[in-house]
């Protein structure tokens, strides 16, 4: 996912500007206290990006170690933590290798993280890999854009945005096949005078149906597996958009 966000990472903010990060920052938050995790507990985030909710975490007294693959991304994760001086442990790594040294009390991994595992096996070793990551009575939060969306929103659609220093061109096709979307972006970066530079950049996103997650969330080991429609406590509508998945370690009588 590195190369995918690198052109990307400095459009990143502005593509996402009307991303409710307050109120998803403190649905997840309430998540955690429902769970009880509190502030000060140890919190793993994967996938962090920019740091859109990393912050709002930090700020609320969360110890937070933030991983994601893409330099770029952290960089300007970097940045926004110095400006607010907060507190984050930075990590470039590969989600699905990313062990820590001692578990931790929860889990996060919002905005799509989990649609860039695109095979099974990738879905179940990221979820055995943070099962070993939490401590007993861990929370294990994360979300992902619906098969609905992927298949009947964004597959197949043509998107673009035309700001003053960078102009970005994004081509969609959706693979029923591999139940994936393949986005196609080409960014503009204005360059003084009449000279732009042109960037590639494609990204590939997993359909997955809610009952497969929750069925490599069980093979993983977790229990209380629940499912919302975003940013509420309903179970998913047959066209959600964003489904927002909780599941928790319990010790076992074979651990």
């Amino acid at each position: 996912m590195s190369e995918q966000y690198s052109a990307l990472a400095r459009l990143y903010d502005d593509l996402m500007y009307d991303a409710p990060y307050e109120e998803w920052s403190r649905y997840i938050i309430e998540l955690l206290h429902r769970e009880g995790v509190e502030p000060g507990a140890e919190i793993l985030e994967y996938a962090c990006g920019t740091g859109n909710l990393t912050l709002p975490l930090a700020k609320a007294g969360y110890r937070i170690t933030a991983v994601d693959s893409s330099e770029d991304m952290l960089f300007r994760a970097q940045e926004k933590t110095r400006k607010n001086a907060l507190k984050v442990n930075y990590a470039c790594e590969d989600m699905c290798r990313f062990r820590l040294n001692r578990p931790v009390c929860g889990a996060v991994c919002a905005c799509d993280g989990v649609n860039y595992l695109l095979a099974e096996a990738e879905l179940r070793c990221f979820f055995e890999l943070t099962y070993a990551n939490l401590r007993e009575n861990g929370v294990f939060l994360f979300d992902i854009s619906s098969a609905y969306k992927l298949r009947n929103i964004l597959g197949n659609e043509f998107y673009y945005d035309d700001g003053e220093a960078e102009t970005c061109f994004w081509q969609n096709r959706f693979d029923d096949r591999s139940k994936t979307v393949r986005m196609e972006l080409t960014i503009f970066i204005h360059r003084g005078g009449a000279c732009y530079e042109r960037q590639d950049e494609t990204h590939v996103q997993r359909a997955w149906e809610c009952a497969e997650v929750m069925r490599a969330l069980h093979d993983a080991g977790f229990t209380e597996i629940e499912a919302y429609g975003f940013l509420s406590g309903d179970k998913p509508a047959g066209q959600e958009e964003r489904i927002q998945f909780c599941a928790v370690k319990r010790r076992t009588v074979n651990e």
